[in-house]
Parts: C-alpha cells; sequence; structure tokens
C-alpha cells in the first residue's frame, strides 16, 4: 500500500481530480431521421456536485448538472450546453449525452478505448480472479 503525503500527493495518485474538459464526438440521428455528429466538451462530475445531486435529486437539478459539464464551442470559446438547452434535447442524444458524461466519470473520457457491449461482460462470480498460486511463506 502506498502511503500519500498532503495535496500534491493526492494529486498525483488521482484522488483530487484534474475536472478539464474532455472532447468527445458524439453521432446520434436527429428527428428528421438525418445522421448528425458534434464534438463536444465534457467536464468529469466532481464529488461535490455527485452529493448535491444525491440530496436533491430534482430534474432540474440533474438538467442544469447535464448542462454544466457538457461544454459546446461558440465562436472559439467553450460554453456550457445550460439546463434550459439540457431539457430540451432529442432524446437519443441526450442519451448519447449522458453516456458520455458517464464516461467521463469513471475517468475513460479520452476515447483511449471504445465501450464494450454489455454482452461482453460476465457476471462478478465467473470474473473472480483465481486464487494466487504463490506459497504462503513468500
Amino acid at each position: 500500500m502506498k502511503k500519500l503525503k498532503g495535496l500534491a500527493g493526492m494529486k498525483s495518485a488521482g484522488a483530487i481530480r484534474d475536472l478539464a474538459p474532455v472532447m468527445q464526438t458524439i453521432d446520434w440521428k436527429g428527428d428528421d431521421g438525418e445522421d448528425y455528429s458534434i464534438d463536444v466538451y465534457v467536464k468529469p462530475m466532481a464529488f461535490g456536485m455527485a452529493m448535491d445531486l444525491q440530496t436533491d435529486d430534482s430534474p432540474d437539478k440533474r438538467a442544469a448538472a447535464i448542462g454544466q459539464m457538457v461544454l459546446v464551442e461558440e465562436a472559439g470559446k467553450l460554453v456550457p450546453l445550460g439546463t434550459e438547452n439540457a431539457r430540451a434535447l432529442n432524446s437519443q442524444l441526450g442519451f448519447k449525452l449522458l453516456a458520455a458524461i458517464n464516461q467521463a466519470m469513471g475517468g475513460g473520457a479520452k476515447n483511449s478505448r471504445p465501450p464494450t457491449s454489455s454482452s461482453a461482460n460476465s457476471s462478478s462470480t465467473e470474473s473472480a480472479a483465481e486464487p494466487s498460486q504463490k506459497p504462503e511463506s513468500v
């Protein structure tokens, strides 16, 4: 077990997250049947925001959180999607943005690996590691 010292140690170990937005490309089918793609920037949810959502899980609070975490480029600047726009999203796009937020929260938002399908997941009992083959005296 690694012993950490101070804030610098916590930051180096990832205990205090970098909340910088990460670009993700989102593809979806519009209500008009056309396929669309947009680059958005997703800010990972900070622990404090997650705690706020736990204490007040109202639809307006969730829309406000999505509106703050999803940024789009406007005139060369990143601007928040905003609460009203989050509430009015095309359903398919909304679910894709939620997936992007979840990916950012899990630390995998760098588009380095595509998500695995749910059929590739196995149950916890099937994926349990084999017992160690090391002798107990080692």
